[in-house]
């Protein structure tokens, strides 16, 4: 099996079956290609042709950065890319963000450990409050 990490975004089909293949909801096609025309920067692992992993970087490219859709299939997990994948996304954000560049991301529950690998800190905390979220029904 030969993996390669490739600097692309994802087809909508690609990016529905990893989010259905773990769990999350999938989107319309028209969403899901605004989302894209408005991503920052993406990669994909491939594996045999077949994406099996991928991540992407939105926000405004300077001051506000945020880590998302880092999906790994489940039949993948627990191989190291969801590292290579981070590896990639952070080298692009250490290209653009300067000091006090605000990285932010919102994991799955019992991921978090993974994530404070790369530095990331469990809200809340001392320095900062609790993060939220609000789903459009």
């Amino acid at each position: 099996m030969e993996l390669r990490v490739i600097q692309r975004t994802p087809t909508v089909s690609e990016y529905n079956q990893l989010r259905s293949a773990v769990g999350w909801p999938v989107f319309e096609h028209r969403l899901v290609e605004e989302a894209f025309r408005n991503t920052l920067f993406s990669v994909c692992v491939e594996s045999d042709g077949i994406t099996i992993a991928m991540g992407r970087v939105i926000g405004d490219n300077a001051i506000y950065l945020h880590v998302q859709d880092v999906i790994v299939h489940p039949d993948f997990q627990g191989k190291g890319l969801g590292k290579s994948v981070m590896d990639a996304l952070l080298a692009y954000i250490d290209q653009v963000g300067g000091k006090n560049t605000n990285i932010g991301l919102m994991c799955s529950k019992g991921r978090e450990d993974f994530y404070r690998a790369f530095g990331f800190e469990v809200r809340p905390s001392e320095k900062f409050g609790a993060g939220m979220i609000r789903i459009k029904s």
